[in-house]
């Protein structure tokens, strides 16, 4: 069964990951999964390999006293990672009477979300984790780094989450767009939602084809041809409309090459408050 997963942390955006990935099981009837992987800092972790030094042995009693700490830290993580996700299933349960499946992992955020991971899956995560939040950075590094590895679709929301009705597919004739074009056809989530088809550049005619190909699937496909910067006019399109949703590629060739990279995404998370979903 095709699955949307909820990262869930104690960031400011846990609630809106929620709401969102409830949203898209509703629109979809994929199962809904609820996602922690706790990566916690032992007490010892900057004290580096001690092993070998000297006369450390007259400490052993130090030792046994951080050892019990780390097992009582260990245990606290625990249970404030069910709380949490107890906490979030009954919202998601009284607010959209779905039920959750919750699965609890230990280690790198990246690498045990990434394994987990199916292609045809939904994975929802927040803009900002929780040390991210605490630094108010603009976008948490786990966003980056994980839409890196992941092999699926990925949803990123911020603070606040309104069920979108359209979507502005940011257009470009690349490898990248035309895997993008398919993706979006065969979507039990996209094909829901009205295509605003939007092209940044000096050949308009590139948009025809995928125009054609999205209404023959049954799309409703609105187009829009600009020129200039292409951030900015995503942006500008986006607000103009009042689209609550943007779906662009991971990487790609051409003018959206900085993608991850450069100015174009990091402006598009800076300045826009509406989810992005990034289609691999």
């Amino acid at each position: 069964m095709k699955r949307v997963i909820a990262c869930i942390d104690a960031s400011p955006c846990v609630q809106a990951v929620a709401a969102a990935a409830a949203w898209i099981a509703q629109r979809t009837g994929r199962q809904l999964v609820l996602l922690q992987v706790l990566d916690y800092y032992p007490a010892s972790y900057h004290l580096g390999e001690i092993s070998g030094v000297i006369g450390f042995e007259s400490n052993a009693l130090l030792l046994k006293e951080l050892a019990e700490l780390e097992q009582k830290q260990s245990e606290l993580a625990v249970e404030y990672s069910n709380n949490l996700m107890q906490h979030m299933a009954e919202f998601i349960r009284d607010e959209y009477a779905l039920e959750c499946e919750m699965l609890q992992e230990k280690g790198d955020f990246v690498e045990q979300a990434t394994a987990l991971t199916h292609p045809d899956d939904i994975v929802v995560i927040g803009k900002l984790g929780e040390r991210s939040a605490e630094r108010k950075k603009p976008m948490g590094s786990n966003v980056e780094n994980f839409i890196r590895a992941a092999n699926c679709a990925v949803m990123t929301v911020g603070e606040t989450f309104e069920p979108p009705r359209r979507f502005i597919f940011a257009y470009e004739y690349s490898p990248t767009c035309l895997k993008m074009l398919d993706r979006t056809i065969a979507s039990d989530l996209l094909r829901t939602l009205q295509c605003h088809l939007l092209y940044v550049g000096d050949h308009a005619a590139v948009i025809e084809e995928p125009r054609a190909r999205l209404a023959a699937a049954g799309f409703d496909v609105v187009t829009e041809v600009r020129f200039g910067d292409v951030a900015a006019n995503i942006l500008d399109y986006q607000q103009q409309l009042g689209i609550r949703l943007i779906l662009i590629g991971a990487f790609s060739h051409s003018k959206l090459h900085q993608f991850f990279l450069g100015s174009i995404t990091t402006s598009i998370f800076r300045q826009s408050g509406v989810p992005l979903l990034v289609a691999k």
